[in-house]
């Protein structure tokens, strides 16, 4: 009874399932699995919606490998369907995040607005390019210009990498300066002081003593901002102490010329230059080159003083207050508008004492009360309107003074020689 039950399930089975599927025989009639009614050659229905309800299982390929991020079916010479990976091979694309490959030919990717963001596994370290405007970001997916990088930024010399030990491994001034060109920016333009060399906006040179015009033990770097018109406007450059120059450092800014306006030097003996050359350079402290009073003037401090402990020496005048140094036909050194106080004055001039030569004609004394009668003062002596109108000569007024005294005192040694004459003969 059992092996009957058992006999009589399988038949069951047998005919349900075959009500699920059309074998026809007939040329030119479709074949349907899990359809009674196929509409095509062979058509397959899935009782899973979303799974085509086809797997093939040890199927082979014609290609050896079966790596690849997949599978594909595909027709053979014979025409069977078999299974091939999509692989990165030389003659196809290649895949970049399973395998290495070498590009036959030049490829050409359109982001279409889309980013492309290389990640890393330390935080912060993406290579980023902005699908729409095309601001690449190194550690930063958020770059605001064309190149924004987050972190430092490394360049070196190819000789620094290279194999060179001396100037013979770069025959000319323009491999050699190839070679020690650390970093160019900007527009590029010619370099005038290599034939056939170029150079940018920005740029830093790393002159090591191999090159034919650096001298042993002096290596040499340079650094220059250049305008459009190929014209050096900053440059500074230095070298390494111990060679012939000495570790000097030069810092010069140029006009649109590149003539030297400005320079900072040190010769690398501790001796310090400030220069500033051209005919018409002015310093100014504490104000601006518009500053009406120091227009025309090469030192100008607005609103403050100047301290100095050194010594002053000028071969020009010095104006206190004032700016005049000629009164009338004489040209003064020191020319001061105000009260002058000093603890000591010295004066050279020449002196009074030609009064007492024999020669001297001294005037009588009813000579010098004429003189008075007449025009007021002392012989010799300027009058007050004159001193209030054209002031006086210290030093010349002094020997003036001292004239007069001396004449007083040969006065004084007359008269006591009457008086004495007299005394003696009133006692006779």
């Amino acid at each position: 009874m059992k092996k009957s039950a058992l006999i009589y399930g399988l038949l069951l089975s047998g005919i349900f399932g075959y009500a699920q599927n059309t074998f026809p025989t007939g040329v030119g009639t479709n074949v349907g699995i899990g359809t009674t009614s196929p509409s095509t050659r062979l058509q397959i229905t899935s009782a899973t919606a979303g799974t085509s309800g086809v797997r093939l299982t040890n199927m082979t390929s014609a290609t050896a490998t079966t790596t690849g991020n997949s599978k594909a079916l595909s027709v053979d010479s014979n025409g069977n369907i078999i299974l091939t990976p999509v692989l990165n091979t030389a003659s196809s694309a290649q895949n970049i995040y399973n395998t290495d490959g070498t590009l036959t030919s030049n490829r050409n990717i359109s982001l279409n607005s889309f980013n492309l963001n290389f990640n890393v596994p330390t935080a912060g370290s993406n290579l980023f390019i902005n699908g729409t405007n095309g601001n690449v970001g190194i550690g930063n997916v958020l770059p605001t210009t064309r190149l924004d990088v987050t972190g430092g930024i490394k360049a070196k010399t190819l000789w620094a990498s290279n194999t060179a030990t001396s100037a013979t491994s770069f025959p000319t001034s323009l491999d050699y300066m190839k070679n020690s060109y650390v970093l160019g920016a900007g527009y590029e333009m010619t370099d005038p002081n290599f034939s056939g060399g170029v150079r940018r906006m920005i740029n830093f040179y790393d002159y090591h003593a191999w090159s034919p015009e650096i001298s042993a033990n002096d290596d040499l770097f340079s650094l220059n901002i250049v305008d459009r018109n190929n014209k050096e406007r900053l440059v500074f450059y230095g070298n390494k102490s111990g060679g012939p120059s000495n570790g000097q450092s030069n810092f010069i800014i140029q006009n649109k010329n590149a003539q030297e306006i400005f320079k900072l030097r040190d010769d690398g003996n501790d001796n310090i230059y400030l220069q500033m050359g051209r005919a018409n350079s002015r310093f100014i402290l504490g104000g601006y080159g518009d500053y009406a009073p120091g227009v025309g003037h090469k030192l100008s401090v607005q609103g403050g003083s100047a301290f100095i402990e050194g010594n002053i020496i000028t071969h020009g005048n010095i104006g206190i207050g004032s700016t005049t140094f000629v009164d009338g036909s004489d040209s003064y050194r020191l020319s001061v508008k105000g009260a002058l106080r000093a603890d000591r004055v010295r004066v050279y001039t020449t002196w009074a004492d030609y009064v007492f030569f024999k020669d001297y004609s001294l005037p009588s004394l009813e000579e010098v009360e004429q003189h008075i009668k007449v025009k007021g003062h002392l012989k010799d002596i300027p009058s007050a309107k004159e001193v209030e109108a054209n002031g006086i000569e210290l030093g010349e007024m002094n020997k003036l003074l001292l004239q007069k005294i001396e004449e007083l005192t040969l006065y004084m040694i007359e008269m006591n020689k009457e008086i004495t004459a007299l005394k003696s003969q009133i006692k006779n």
